[in-house]
């Protein structure tokens, strides 16, 4: 039987930032020492009183306040232990699922949290120090994080599964306004958010700057043909971002990539390579690593046709014409579908400014409704291109009202309840027992 010493996979956001608090712990041990011992079991797997005490300092750490009464301190800690059991009950029929994570998919989550961990100390000697506190090397935290981040992929990946086949259970409007008034104090303020409507104008390559690139594409794939590697290929000759990983994307779904990319991957079986495939952003090769249900996981080989700076000045000069005709009264939405912007790109909704790409911060400014701003310009996926927009909406931020959440705590419900299901059906299957 093994134990499980990591923290809840509830709080897995929260937990990094536990060696924070590794030197508070003189002053917030919790209760009486006792020795340590099991007191859950769950399959093959034993949570320890230490697992509960981790979790209850990690907390602490976050802010929340944690009883002292001994009645109220053990209803958190079963309430902690309970979590557990879920969250065990859930990463075990996962692993029984055979459900997958590869490395690569979690190393940049994990070297994102250590940087942030990392800004809480004034140096790295100081961020070391706490971790050396706590009883880990930097090392060891990247491994604990690691498997952390692992667990929390595969169970969410599990449950995206499980729970899309189930009916979805029905939700009346007196649950959505409970739901909504038990967790109002806990949804903080809305942000300020902006609507807009854009025309996004790209340099266009020179017929003969696109024929090199196809051919240099098709001398590319002929190579691959001949037995060249896929990979090292890719990291020489790829014009994408993902040169440096070999042309690796990841996992993606449907409705992630540009309508020709799709196509053609969803077209291919692992280990197929396919042919030419023309986008907005040039030439591609695919090759189909994984099928996993509707995920397809790929790397690819991107050239680029030469865009040359009378091609940027054109397409400066033609985005300067959007802006007069928009202004004028033309649709901008015609305009966007005239030069191919893209259909999720061309009226955005309710967006957070701070996560749009910083040039939009300037573009849009402060404007109020019906402004046309632009053209400016957009710096993109190795190249430029040039923005008109038209301001829509502004909404300031405040509190939110149910109107804001309704369609969101509708979903939370249904998935609450599809998650409940499913754990009972996994306790009638697997062997707990509690000694809290």
């Amino acid at each position: 039987m093994r134990a499980l010493n990591a923290l809840a996979l509830g709080l897995l956001l929260a937990a990094p930032a536990a060696p924070a608090a590794a030197a508070a712990q003189q002053s917030a041990q919790p209760g009486p020492q006792v020795w340590d011992r099991v007191v859950a079991t769950v399959g093959d797997t034993a949570v320890l009183y230490s697992d509960l005490m981790i979790e209850l300092e990690a907390m602490q750490s976050q802010g929340q306040q944690v009883p002292t009464d001994p009645t109220a301190r053990n209803a958190m800690l079963r309430d902690v232990l309970n979590r557990r059991v879920d969250d065990l009950l859930l990463l075990e029929a996962a692993r029984r699922a055979n459900t997958e994570v590869q490395p690569v998919e979690i190393a940049a989550s994990v070297e994102s949290q250590i940087n942030r961990v990392q800004q809480q100390f004034p140096n790295q000697a100081a961020f070391e120090q706490a971790l050396a506190q706590s009883g880990r090397t930097l090392d060891e935290y990247r491994r604990t994080l690691s498997q952390q981040y692992a667990d929390q992929t595969m169970i969410q990946r599990f449950l995206r599964e499980r729970t899309g086949k189930m009916a979805v259970p029905p939700v009346s409007e007196a649950e959505i306004q409970q739901f909504y008034t038990a967790q109002s104090g806990q949804l903080g303020q809305r942000p300020a958010t902006v609507s807009f409507q854009q025309v996004i104008v790209k340099p266009v390559a020179t017929d003969s700057a696109d024929a090199r690139a196809r051919r240099k594409a098709e001398a590319i794939l002929a190579e691959i043909r001949r037995g060249g590697d896929f990979e090292t290929i890719a990291r020489r000759d790829s014009q994408d971002p993902s040169a440096q990983a070999g042309g690796m994307l990841g996992w993606f779904r449907q409705g992630q990539m540009v309508r020709p990319f799709e196509q053609m991957a969803y077209a291919l079986r692992p280990g197929d390579v396919s042919p030419v495939v023309k986008t907005e952003y040039g030439y591609h090769i695919i090759k189909l690593e994984k099928v996993r249900g509707a995920e397809r996981q790929a790397r690819h080989i991107l050239i680029r046709p030469e865009i040359t700076e009378a091609d940027i000045a054109a397409a400066r000069a033609r985005a300067d014409s959007f802006a007069a005709a928009v202004r004028g009264g033309a649709s901008i939405n015609d305009l966007a579908v005239r030069v191919g912007t893209s259909p999720e790109q061309r009226n955005l909704r309710d967006v957070l400014p701070e996560r749009l790409p910083p040039e939009y911060a300037a573009g849009l400014g402060d404007g109020p409704a019906g402004t046309v701003v632009g053209p400016f310009q957009l710096n993109e996926g190795g190249g430029q291109s040039f923005v008109v927009a038209k301001i829509n909406d502004r909404r300031a931020g405040g509190a939110y009202t149910l109107a804001d959440v309704h369609d969101q705590v509708r979903d939370r419900i249904v998935q609450n309840k599809q998650v409940e299901r499913l754990l009972a059906e996994l306790r009638q299957v697997t062997a707990i027992s509690l000694r809290l």
